[in-house]
């Protein structure tokens, strides 16, 4: 329970702090990509504003006195109805021309664009463009229904299919730029060929016997034409919202006021909603401003251009992009963390434990040979038996021996774990170290009738001092706990080395125990006097080594082990 609360804690809290950095960086990150984002649709729109003034120069030019005046005012707008309208079509901006004075010449608006066949000379047919407003002739109803045929876009897969609505006008007249429809007829059209790539080709129809008629007579001598065209128009530009921007653009006083904010200034931005811009921006006649008086400047004309810019629709991808990816690493970094967090807790936790083991161990350890000088140091004090002062003096003598054993042991253990030990490896002959030891506890396996034996040798890289403590416990272990008359081998593989002893079995839940400081496997089964440390010096070494090692009961024996 406590493990669960602790794991579930750990968690939580790593969890915590990645995600308040995970937002704060994507807050930041989104800050400045909106911020960039800006100043890139500013540079934009003021590139389009120099590409539409050229534009507006190249009409103005052939249509000028000598005094820069405008001679066939009819013909100019034509001419800016045949360039400009794809403006706020393609670009959802808005055009505005002002003369010297501030008065508005011509403006991008949302009328209808239509072709038509203005002459025929010999074979050639020049086209002719125009304006239409539909609501001047149409009403609501019949303005809606016309705007779903020209804004239909149905998908065409096969021959045959639905591709749109071609709308003729048949009969009308023309006012300056502006169209006075006579009837308005709806052509479905259908699919006939498709070219390589899948796109329509070709399409046919016949159109539709009920026109819509705007009921207009004819009264005057204006120009008249039997047949025209309206042309198909992104949908942008019949939308609501930019009717505001028309308004704003082809508002004198907000060119006057950005003419007083020049050389400082040609363009402004003013948010709209969250993440919507309107960018106004004013381009002088060629470029070009004459300087009047104090801060007044002149051009022959001036261009205005709006465009309402959605920085959503520019960076939405880049930013759910950005926030999921980076969502899925700090995630994976959150549980990456968060478990290696929780195995450090229990890892500290079962180190916390075995180090409190360990004192109580040694603390009993201890406390015995201590009592025991501590009795026997009460008699000599006491004169009591003085007949036994050299039996006292004598046991005294040996169980501080044996408190010193423990306590090297216990030093010897924290210098081996401590991170400052370093390894002097060279290469070891296992077999020959095996022998050594053998010998020196010939006599005491000689006295227990115990017969030992060492099969096979390896090389191994090694720090020999330490390889020889590990084979030395793993016998002085093996001898402790084998039977009188019983058997020792030690068999070198090829990469193993194995210590069998015949003797009663380790319990299996306590295989693991053993090699931690002051723990037994069987204490009923052990006659060792030794500090309890042996196999957990031995561990130490071996993870030193970075040698396997391990433990395990064989058929009538225990067999100790470890692999390089």
């Amino acid at each position: 329970m406590k493990k669960s609360k602790a794991k579930k804690s750990i968690h939580i809290r790593i969890f915590s702090v990645f995600l308040a950095t995970y937002l704060l960086l994507m807050m930041g990150f989104s800050a400045f990509l909106v911020f960039q984002e800006k100043k890139i649709a500013g540079k934009e729109l003021g590139n389009y504003s120099i590409q539409i003034s050229n534009t507006i120069v190249d009409i103005l030019e052939n249509n000028l006195d000598e005094n820069n005046d405008i001679i066939d005012m009819p013909k100019v707008k034509k001419e800016f109805t045949k360039q400009t309208l794809y403006y706020p079509s393609v670009y959802r901006a808005e055009v505005a021309l002002f003369s010297s004075d501030y008065d508005l010449i011509y403006s991008t608006n949302d009328y209808w664009r239509c072709s038509y066949t203005e002459s025929v000379v010999g074979n050639t047919h020049y086209t002719g463009y125009g304006l239409l407003n539909p609501r001047d002739w149409f009403s609501e109803e019949e303005v809606k229904e016309l705007e779903d045929y020209l804004f239909a876009n149905p998908k065409s897969e096969k021959i045959g299919d639905l591709n749109g609505y071609g709308l003729s006008i048949e009969g009308f007249w023309m006012d300056d730029e502006m169209i006075i429809p006579g009837k308005i007829y709806i052509t479905p059209m259908y699919v006939t060929a498709f070219d390589e790539y899948g796109n329509v080709s070709a399409a046919r129809g016949t159109r539709n016997v009920s026109p819509y008629s705007s009921g207009y007579e004819y009264t005057g001598n204006l120009p008249y034409f039997a047949h025209g065209s309206i042309l198909q128009i992104n949908s942008n530009t019949a939308k609501k919202s930019q009717d505001e921007l028309r308004q704003v653009v082809a508002d004198p006083s907000n060119l006057k006021e950005s003419i007083e904010q020049l050389p400082e200034s040609i363009s402004s931005i003013e948010r709209v909603n969250a993440l919507t811009y309107r960018y106004y921006t004013i381009v002088p006649y060629k470029s070009s401003i004459t300087v009047e008086g104090d801060n007044h400047f002149y051009s022959d004309f001036w261009t205005a251009v709006g465009q309402d810019i959605n920085l959503w629709e520019r960076i939405w991808s880049t930013l759910v992009y950005v926030w999921s990816s980076c969502l899925m690493i700090f995630l994976v970094a959150s549980y990456i963390l968060s478990r290696q967090t929780y195995k450090t807790y229990l890892k500290q936790e079962k180190l916390e434990k075995q180090r409190k083991e360990m004192t109580d161990a040694l603390a009993h350890d201890l406390k015995t040979p201590l009592s025991i000088i501590s009795g026997y140091a009460q008699n000599l004090q006491e004169d009591i038996h003085s007949e036994k002062r050299e039996h006292y003096a004598s046991h005294i003598h040996e169980n501080v021996n044996r408190m010193d054993r423990i306590i090297r042991k216990m030093l010897e253990m924290t210098r081996l774990e401590s991170d400052s030990f370093d390894l002097k490896l060279e290469e070891v002959s296992l077999e020959e170290i095996s022998t050594d030891i053998i010998n020196r506890y010939k006599q005491l396996c000689d006295e227990r009738a115990i017969r030992t034996s060492v099969e096979g040798d390896a090389l191994v890289k090694a720090d020999r001092s330490l390889i020889e403590r590990v084979i030395d416990n793993f016998i002085i272990n093996a001898i402790d706990h084998t039977v009188d008359e019983g058997m020792i081998n030690i068999k070198i593989l090829d990469d193993t080395l194995e210590v069998y002893n015949r003797g009663s079995h380790i319990p299996e839940e306590k295989i693991k125990e053993i090699w931690l400081p002051f723990k037994k496997g069987n204490l009923e089964r052990s006659n060792t006097k030794g500090t309890g440390l042996g196999l957990s010096i031995s561990r130490t070494i071996l993870e030193l080594h970075r040698f396997s090692y391990g433990a395990k009961n064989s058929e009538d024996g225990v067999i100790f082990w470890f692999k390089w």
